[in-house]
């Protein structure tokens, strides 16, 4: 008989963020003052849905998601590429710490609807990235009533 995927699941969550989280040097960013070309073909590359904006102490400032985007083209913004991301971004996003645990990570995602919450330190400097995906096992789990 199969482990009911709840009780991996429960497991999971009592685990910290920075034990499955996405490492600062493997998190699409961009330097604040960049234009959202940049930002988009970061966010392209990674394939995380969001591109987080630093300052030049790689403090978190703003992240942009696949949302942010889909908002500006369907307002027909014209020169949208060439508008600085200062501008698009969200500021001051949720973020947790790599000490939470995942069940509080999860708990701030599912309230606020997001799927990937920057991680950082004490002062605000990237730490790395978590994404849903990842808490879940990225296809470990069934919630359709479905068998692996």
């Amino acid at each position: 008989m199969k482990s009911h995927p709840g009780g991996a699941l429960g497991q999971r969550l009592s685990c910290r963020v920075g034990e499955i989280m996405f490492d600062a040097s493997a998190a699409p960013w961009v330097p604040t003052g960049s234009f959202m070309d940049k930002a988009i073909r970061e966010m392209d590359k990674f394939r995380l849905g969001a591109v987080l904006v630093l300052d030049t102490e790689k403090k978190l400032k703003g992240i942009i998601t696949d949302g942010d985007i889909r908002h500006c083209i369907a307002e027909n913004q014209t020169g949208f590429t060439t508008r600085p991301v200062d501008q698009v971004m969200t500021v001051r996003p949720h973020s947790v710490q790599a000490d939470s645990f995942l069940y509080e990570a999860l708990n701030l995602m599912e309230k606020h609807e997001i799927t990937v919450l920057p991680v950082v330190d004490e002062q605000d400097r990237l730490d790395g990235l978590l994404h849903l995906h990842d808490i879940l096992g990225k296809g470990s789990f069934q919630f359709n009533g479905g068998s692996q």
